[in-house]
């Protein structure tokens, strides 16, 4: 047993050596140096808050710590955090501990300082807690593990084309994303939503998403996936449109001048949900630079994003390049989709 327990140890030692290695072969060294910092700081810590649930382990998933000066991390946006959570989810599934999303002590991007939906939890603004345990309730529990506040990377999808290709992997994902669906007020308006889609048509999906994804923006999202040009996009569906029989064009989009080229082309064979988006001649500025990025427009524009990535994923078809939303749509639809052409335009430099 002694023995064992000793291998034990050495195992561990050898990944902690393993991982400070790739750290400083990754990064320069200051930066290896702060996060080895922020992991030790923001490491996973066992907690005991009350007497509640004593035959269970809870894990509470912790966003980022931002407001570290070790902290080196881009601030996600609704459905890059999104993934974030899903990676902690995976991880307390296969412990057989119970998660519980905390985004109102770790707030995030879209995080309100006013209640949404009777809620100060960003999380609940949109989606329910897995297992149905509530925040108060995990905070009064017995066995709780808090989690580290970083990505855990051996359960993301990436921005590898070939995963998203790959239903096996799809569907392990969508398993996990339906522990905790869409809460009851948003389901409601997805479905509402819905009613855009004629029953009796075949409509192929399209995300265009250009700020910071694109050549022209100011701003580019250092080793995210590029966005294909619009005009060249908008030649790519017009072939599928053939080669896949479709009827109708979903366009999900960010800004107005993708709507207008989309019009242009598309005619009324187009379909897009109203909401706001940036205007025509600010389409490649920096996010700040736009109304709907405005504090008090955050919520709509976030709710208004995820309901376009829900309908994406009740589409026939989809075309895209790999974002966070686009993610979520090819997940949500968990490999249902009849067509998927994912286009790799490579990715911005790091």
């Amino acid at each position: 047993m002694e023995e064992r327990h000793c291998a034990l140890e050495k195992m561990g030692l050898i990944r902690i050596v393993q991982k400070i290695k790739r750290r400083f072969s990754e990064n320069k060294p200051s930066v290896a140096i702060k996060q080895m910092i922020y992991d030790f700081s923001t490491r996973e810590r066992k907690k005991h808050f009350g007497t509640d649930n004593p035959d269970k382990v809870i894990y509470i998933i912790r966003g980022y710590d931002y407001s570290s000066r070790f902290c080196i991390a881009p601030k996600h946006n609704l459905l890059a955090n999104y993934f974030y959570v899903v990676s902690h989810m995976f991880y307390a599934e296969s412990k057989g501990w119970y998660p519980v999303i905390d985004q109102q002590n770790y707030p995030v991007y879209n995080s309100m300082d006013y209640p949404i939906n009777g809620t100060m939890n960003a999380w609940e603004y949109y989606w329910k807690q897995p297992h149905n345990i509530s925040l108060e309730e995990a905070y009064k529990s017995k066995n709780v593990v808090l989690s580290r506040q970083n990505f855990l990377s051996q359960w993301d999808l990436g921005y590898a084309v070939e995963n998203y290709y790959d239903k096996q992997r799809i569907l392990e994902f969508n398993k996990i994303c339906r522990l905790a669906p869409l809460n009851d007020v948003i389901k409601k308006q997805v479905d509402e939503a819905k009613a855009l889609f004629p029953q009796d048509k075949k409509i192929l999906g399209v995300n265009v998403r250009l700020g910071a994804h694109s050549v022209h923006s100011e701003i580019h999202g250092l080793g995210h996936p590029i966005q294909p040009e619009v005009d060249e996009l908008i030649g790519i569906i017009k072939e599928k449109e053939k080669e896949w029989n479709t009827d109708l064009v979903f366009l999900a989009s960010d800004t107005e001048y993708a709507v207008k080229l989309f019009k242009d082309s598309f005619g009324d064979r187009l379909v897009t949900y109203q909401r706001k988006r940036a205007e025509l001649g600010k389409e490649f500025k920096d996010d700040p630079e736009k109304e709907m990025y405005k504090k008090s427009n955050l919520y709509q524009t976030t709710l208004d994003y995820l309901i376009e990535m829900e309908l994406l994923a009740c589409c026939d078809s989809l075309i895209g390049s790999v974002t966070s939303g686009f993610r979520y749509a090819v997940v949500q639809n968990g490999g249902q989709y009849s067509n998927i052409e994912v286009i790799d335009c490579g990715t911005f430099d790091k």
